[in-house]
């Protein structure tokens, strides 16, 4: 007999209950995977590149990147500059430049 679960179904021997055992889907993934590369089977919860973001997240560079994070502000306060650079960021994100000149 197979080391997997000897519960009946029907339709499968007790062979092939598609059911393993905790201990043998454990051993399973000893060698898994994780967080390797995008393409990775499974992901653990977390702020990195080959991460995925838990359901809860809220981009404070704790549990997830910081939303604007690696994205600059620049220009004088003094001028417009600034403000333009503030509105290229909010493009960037998705926002929609409806303003007028």
């Amino acid at each position: 007999m197979s080391m997997l679960s000897s519960d009946d179904l029907p339709g499968f021997e007790s062979d092939e209950n598609p059911k393993p055992p905790g201990q043998v889907v454990e051993d399973f993934h000893e060698n898994s995977d994780v967080d390797s590369r995008a393409e990775a089977q499974h992901h653990t919860l977390g702020p990195s590149p080959n991460q995925a973001s838990p359901g809860d997240h809220v981009h404070d560079g704790g549990d997830s990147a910081l939303i604007l994070e690696g994205l600059d502000v620049s220009g004088s306060r003094a001028t417009d500059a600034w403000r333009q650079s503030v509105n290229a960021l909010l493009v960037r994100l998705g926002a929609t430049d409806n303003s007028t000149p």
